[in-house]
């Protein structure tokens, strides 16, 4: 019944969202190229910053060499090269799995909060999510709904005390995000307060989450010469990326916003600070609940950490997107002020259209 239930919520924000988008990117196309056939100009607009990635990755494979290809797991380009078999076009296929694998997140994440809460506020956290400010990244050619999907998945069957479901949801987390491995010691937590501090072989299941990363080592040591590729990448040019406090990474990305720069920068760093602060802000919010389990603040936080814990914020406003448990918190503290709901779905919806608007004009970076 509560699967059922749960589906019923899902195709109207669903749907909205990628109506919205579609108005947004068909009135960019229209204005800054109005010679572009339209269809053209809508699948260009897809195909920005990390999406020819993955493209690349689904039709050819790694390259022999260390190269930023390696920073990008191997599960989101998989999905994208076996929908192509059907599709036999790559990009119709990545759009096709960012939007099955949406429909899932929405639908998982309905089932998590009507199953912790109610059906008001599984129907209100479907929508925020749907219309969050970083949502464009749902139906861009990116990692996110198919990490969503597959973590919310994983939440949700660890709640109900189902640890093998749990365990193979969550490696499909891992298999396309590093920041899958958040999910490790919470689907632990979880297991040991239903088991106690017994054995169990209850305990052995989340424990399989890193294979996935393990297999990719393994796999570029034979096919690369290095089995470290994934985070030798992430210290290339490309990306720069480097461990380090929270604290750093944020008094770099705070520096760097007033710095010299032109206006578009200005606007890239505050959004960074802006979406760093915010996670911060619910997992701190999440623990102060006596209402939110500690196996979901637990993720959020670490999830938090994960994409925080360098030496430069960058991507935080879809990163923020992995924090979705959060919606709990968020359905609490508006549940008696139940008017606020459309006001904050409106501004939110507003800001997702803005951020469609940058994006399809290939200017935002993060």
């Amino acid at each position: 019944m509560n699967a059922r239930h749960a589906w019923r919520l899902v195709p109207g924000p669903l749907l909205l969202s990628r109506i919205l988008w579609l108005a947004v990117v068909v009135a960019v196309v229209r204005t800054s190229v109005p010679v572009q056939p339209l269809l053209t100009g809508i699948r260009t607009s897809l195909l920005h910053w990390d999406a020819p990635h993955y493209i690349d990755i689904a039709r050819a494979g790694y390259p022999p060499l260390l190269d930023y290809h390696d920073a990008f797991l191997p599960g989101y380009p998989l999905l994208i090269r076996a929908a192509a078999l059907v599709t036999r076009d790559y990009v119709v296929a990545a759009w096709l799995v960012s939007f099955v694998s949406e429909a899932f997140a929405l639908w998982y994440i309905a089932r998590l909060v009507m199953a912790e809460r109610d059906r008001d506020a599984a129907a209100f956290s479907v929508w925020l999510i749907a219309l969050a400010p970083a949502a464009l990244f749902f139906t861009a050619l990116y990692t996110e709904s198919t990490f969503v999907a597959a973590a919310a998945a994983s939440l949700y069957h660890a709640r109900r005390g189902d640890a093998q479901a749990s365990a193979v949801a969550g490696v499909a987390a891992c298999a396309v995000r590093l920041t899958g491995l958040a999910l490790l010691p919470a689907l632990l937590v979880e297991t040991v307060s239903r088991t106690g501090a017994r054995p169990s072989r209850a305990l052995l299941w989340p424990l399989l989450l890193p294979v996935p990363m393990l297999l990719y080592c393994a796999y570029m040591q034979v096919h690369a010469h290095d089995a470290l590729a994934y985070f030798d990448a992430q210290r290339l040019p490309s990306f720069n990326h480097f461990v380090a406090f929270p604290w750093n990474g944020f008094a770099a990305t705070w520096h760097a916003m007033f710095s010299p720069f032109g206006g578009d920068n200005l606007s890239i760093f505050a959004r960074e600070v802006a979406f760093g602060l915010l996670g911060l802000v619910l997992c701190l919010a999440m623990w102060a609940s006596s209402r939110i389990p500690p196996s979901l603040s637990l993720y959020t936080t670490l999830a938090w950490l994960l994409t925080a814990s360098l030496t430069f914020w960058r991507s935080e406003a879809r990163y923020d997107l992995a924090l979705f448990p959060s919606v709990l918190l968020v359905s609490d503290l508006t549940a008696r002020i139940r008017s606020a709901r459309p006001a904050m779905l409106a501004a939110s919806g507003a800001l997702m259209c803005a951020g469609v608007a940058i994006f399809a004009q290939g200017r935002w970076l993060g």
